[in-house]
């Protein structure tokens, strides 16, 4: 077992106590956000008298569905997840919440993350889109990760960013029976164009987990999507913040880009909108220290964004919990990634 909590119930004033380095005298807790592989919780504080601390705070568990559960130990996404907060985020200017505790255990794959509450603030909902002016605020702060790490061989050799054989492998070896239950999932809800690009993507397997990938320039959040985005946090007082880091990885920057605006927005926002968006990440990762990319590396890691989006789509719709919203969730970001797919023809990229 882990030396610490590893579920609300577990949680104890000694132990918050001891976290937060004030004398809590009483906490309640209640579920918070719809996350698929972890549970989160708001933990309200009452504290002794005499003592001081912030009146909430957000917590974050192991899933409690053991098919999530086992996904996320396989993959290492707990190990990840420590691994930004404890190392990666002091060296990046991307807004994150302040952490109290991060702790991982090796043996048992659990962590517990104590962070800051960052409510009230807007839960981004990828299933009603967003506005431009927030997907605006999201290229901007993705570069303020892409750009501080570009090149940073510091931080690309840290643990937590490198790349993982066992799931590369895994990956490569259940892709295609993941994207053939993905299409029997969802025959007669998506598109029949769009759903034969998802099958064709599962056929090109072995291209899209290839071991001759190139290594990544810079740190990707690698589920950059708006369900792990807050806006107008603290009542408005900052534009937004980044959750959920448990995907983090040394890639191409564009793959972020291309995930958020193909699987993450709605379709009409990003066709309105694509050339503003993507001049502003431009600007923004030259701004932040990253280099000024040329059209073709742009167009090349955009298009690997889009698969990407299929690919994540298909994957968790395969190996994590279902609900009436997730499911909802695996076809937004599966249409809409196919739908940018179909237009950058982003799987000729495959065969490069």
């Amino acid at each position: 077992m882990a030396d610490f909590p590893v579920s609300p119930e577990q949680l104890g004033t000694a132990y918050l106590s001891r976290i937060l380095d004030a004398q809590v005298a009483d906490f309640t807790w209640a579920p918070i956000g719809a996350g698929l592989v972890g549970d989160s919780a708001r933990i309200n504080l009452t504290y002794a008298p005499g003592h001081t601390g912030p009146p909430s705070i957000a917590a974050k568990f192991p899933a409690a569905d053991p098919t999530s559960l086992a996904t996320a130990r396989m993959l290492k996404l707990y190990e990840k997840e420590v691994g930004f907060y404890s190392t990666v985020s002091p060296h990046v200017t991307i807004r994150t919440p302040a952490v109290y505790c991060a702790q991982w255990d090796g043996e048992t794959g659990d962590f517990l993350l104590l962070m800051e509450d960052l409510a009230p603030a807007e839960q981004g909902d990828q299933l009603a889109s967003c506005n431009f002016a927030q997907a605006s605020a999201a290229i901007t702060q993705i570069a303020a990760l892409h750009g501080p790490t570009y090149g940073n061989a510091a931080l690309l050799g840290l643990p937590c960013v490198q790349p993982e054989p066992q799931a590369r492998a895994f990956a490569a070896a259940h892709y295609k029976a993941a994207t053939e239950k993905f299409c029997a999932l969802y025959a007669g809800r998506m598109e029949p164009a769009l759903l034969d690009i998802c099958a064709q993507l599962g056929a090109r397997s072995s291209a899209l987990f290839s071991d001759a990938l190139p290594a990544g320039p810079c740190i990707i959040h690698g589920d950059f999507r708006l369900d792990n985005i807050l806006f107008d946090i603290n009542g408005g007082a900052e534009p937004m913040a980044t959750l959920d880091w448990q995907t983090l990885a040394a890639g191409d920057p564009l793959v972020d880009v291309g995930y958020f605006m193909g699987a993450g927005i709605a379709p009409d926002l990003r066709r309105n909108h694509e050339s503003q968006l993507l001049a502003l990440y431009r600007a923004e990762l030259a701004h932040h220290g990253g280099p000024q990319l040329s059209d073709q590396a742009m167009h090349e890691g955009y298009a690997r964004g889009a698969l990407h989006g299929i690919s994540t789509a298909v994957f968790s719709a395969a190996f994590v919990e279902h609900n009436d919203r997730s499911e909802a969730i695996f076809l937004s970001m599966a249409q809409g990634a196919a739908e940018l797919t179909r237009d950058l023809d982003a799987l000729a990229i495959l065969e490069k």
